[in-house]
C-alpha cells in the first residue's frame, strides 16, 4: 500500500495526479471527521458529567429536605411523648405517695398496736408480782366519785381485799367503806359502788378506755 501521508503530500499540487489529489482530501476528510466525532464525544461527556452533577445536587436537595422534615416530625412525636411521659410519670408520683401514706398509717398502726400488746404484757406482769398495784387503783376509783353516798362498797378480788386491808384500813374505816370479795374481778382491778354511782375500775374496763383513746381496738383478755 502506497504511503501518501509520508510520500505524496509533500508532493507541489501542480506534480500530483488527479488520483492523488483525490486520495489526499479524503485523507484530510476522514482527519476532520474524526476530530468532529472527538469534539462531539467529548462534549457528549461533558453535558453527561454536567446532568449528573444536577442530578446529584437535586438528590441531596431532596434528602436534605427530607431530613428536615423527619427531624420536625420527629420532633412533634418526641414532644407529644414527652408530654403523654409527664402526665404519667405525675400520675405514677401521686400514686406512689398515696401508697406512702398508706404505707406510713398502716406502720404507725401495728407500731402502736405492738406499743399496746407490749405494755398490755408489762402490766399483766406487773400485777402478778407485785400485790400492792391494787391500791393507786382503787384510790383514784374513790376520787372519782362526785360524793360518796352510803352504803359505799369496795369489789375486789380475794387476794387483793387483804391487801387493801392492810395499807388502807384505817382511811377506808374511817369513812365508813366496805370491802367486799368478788372472785369475778381480776387482781389489779377493782368496782367501787355507791347508792347514786359505780366507777368500773377492772382491768378490761381500763385497758378498753386506753385502747379507745389510741383507736386501737386492743382486747384486754387476749393475750
Amino acid at each position: 500500500m502506497r504511503n501518501f501521508a509520508s510520500n505524496d503530500s509533500h508532493k507541489p499540487k501542480d506534480q500530483q495526479t488527479a488520483y492523488e489529489r483525490w486520495e489526499m482530501s479524503q485523507f484530510n476528510e476522514t482527519d476532520s471527521s474524526i476530530g468532529s466525532a472527538k469534539a462531539k464525544q467529548k462534549n457528549g461527556l461533558a453535558d453527561s458529567k454536567e446532568v449528573s452533577k444536577i442530578f446529584e445536587e437535586v438528590r441531596q436537595e431532596a434528602y436534605n429536605k427530607g431530613i428536615q422534615e423527619g427531624f420536625a416530625v420527629g420532633m412533634a412525636k418526641a414532644r407529644q411523648q414527652a408530654i403523654v411521659e409527664k402526665e404519667h410519670f405525675v400520675k405514677l408520683t401521686q400514686s406512689f405517695n398515696e401508697a406512702l401514706e398508706l404505707a406510713d398509717e398502716q406502720i404507725a398502726d401495728d407500731v402502736l398496736s405492738l406499743a399496746l400488746d407490749i405494755a398490755k404484757s408489762m402490766l399483766k406482769t406487773k400485777l402478778n408480782i407485785d400485790p400492792t398495784a391494787v391500791l393507786p387503783v382503787v384510790v383514784d376509783a374513790i376520787h372519782y366519785l362526785p360524793y360518796v353516798q352510803k352504803p359505799a362498797r369496795i369489789l375486789v378480788h380475794h387476794d387483793d381485799a387483804q391487801i387493801i386491808r392492810e395499807y388502807l384500813g384505817d382511811e377506808i374505816a374511817s369513812q365508813q367503806w366496805q370491802i367486799l370479795e368478788d372472785s369475778n374481778i381480776e387482781r389489779g382491778g377493782c368496782l367501787v359502788e355507791t347508792g347514786a354511782n359505780q366507777i368500773d375500775a377492772s382491768n378490761e374496763v381500763r385497758w378498753k378506755r386506753i385502747s379507745d383513746a389510741l383507736a386501737q381496738n386492743n382486747n384486754w383478755l387476749l393475750p
